[in-house]
Parts: structure tokens; sequence; C-alpha cells
């Protein structure tokens, strides 16, 4: 559970009371709240430019390569056929 609160003069923590969105404040949060935050942030960045260049040339390469197995098992099927057009 988030906890809105201030630093007194004396360097101490004072909870405020109020909601977290209005909080004019410091946020504190708990440790899972914390980790679940952290797991977002991970997700959502933007990866760097040679990660993503990585992942588009596997994706494309392995549509490709899928593309030419299938079209080589085409071509055997098709060889030993006993259907002749």
């Amino acid at each position: 559970m988030s906890l809105c609160v201030v630093i007194n003069a004396d360097g101490t923590l004072a909870q405020t009371g109020q909601p977290v969105s209005e909080c004019a404040g410091y946020v504190m949060v708990d440790a899972s709240e914390h980790a679940r935050s952290s797991l977002l942030d991970t997700l959502l960045s933007v990866p760097e430019p040679g990660v993503a260049g990585t992942w588009l040339v596997g994706a494309f390469g392995f549509v490709l390569g899928c593309n030419i197995l299938s079209s080589l098992a085409g071509s055997v099927v098709k060889a030993l056929s006993t259907e002749r057009d």
C-alpha cells in the first residue's frame, strides 16, 4: 500500500493522509509494489537499437526460412505425386 509522507524538520517521516494521486511530498511503496513497477518499467522500456535490430532480423529470417522450407516440401510432394497434369 502506498503512503504519502513528508520529511519533518528533524529528519523524521510523517504520514500526511493525502491520497497518493494528490501527494505533495514523497510516496512510499512497499516491496511488492516496487517489484511490480520495476517489472513494468523493464517490459515497457525501449530496447537498444542493436537488440531491436537483432529481433527484427531474427523474425524476418524465421519467416523467410519457413517459406523456403515449405516451398521445398511442396516441390518434393509435387515430384512424388502420382497425379500428372
